[in-house]
């Protein structure tokens, strides 16, 4: 089992040692050879910011862009499963044990997640060191 997720990427532009690279990424029904006759595939491009690590890139150059698959599990949990703990313990605890009203403890709820994702918002920094790419040229 691999330990990173690749895509394939063309350079965009070089400033420093910053690479932005524009990707295609795909929905797993990609690759399907019935994705003519189906309506359900889709792919979409994106670009990525990646560091160059002392190397050279030149733009149009085609390179591999990797992040370290773990990664992917850290976004979803903080992206999804914290916020949805968040609201579950809130309201299991606004209504059942502090007896407050459903719509003050809904209220309170949306601004407890406005706030959480603020914090996010905040540690853009943080986050853009935890969840950082890396590229290789491509050997054609």
């Amino acid at each position: 089992m691999k330990n990173r997720i690749e895509h394939s990427g063309i350079v965009e532009s070089v400033n420093g040692d910053k690479v932005r690279v524009k990707i295609l990424q795909s929905s797993a029904c990609s690759a399907c050879e019935a994705k003519k006759l189906c309506r359900s595939s889709e792919s979409k491009e994106k670009i990525v910011e990646c560091r160059t690590g002392g190397i050279d890139y030149q733009v149009g150059e085609q390179v591999m862009v990797y992040g370290a698959m773990s990664m992917g599990r850290d976004a979803v949990i903080i992206a999804f499963i914290v916020p949805l703990v968040m609201i579950v313990v809130w309201l299991f605890c606004a209504l059942r044990l502090l007896h407050i009203n459903e719509l003050i403890a809904i209220g309170v709820m949306a601004a407890l997640l406005g706030v959480y994702y603020l914090i996010l918002y905040l540690m853009n920094g943080v986050l853009n060191k935890k969840f950082e790419l890396w590229i290789e040229r491509t050997i054609v």
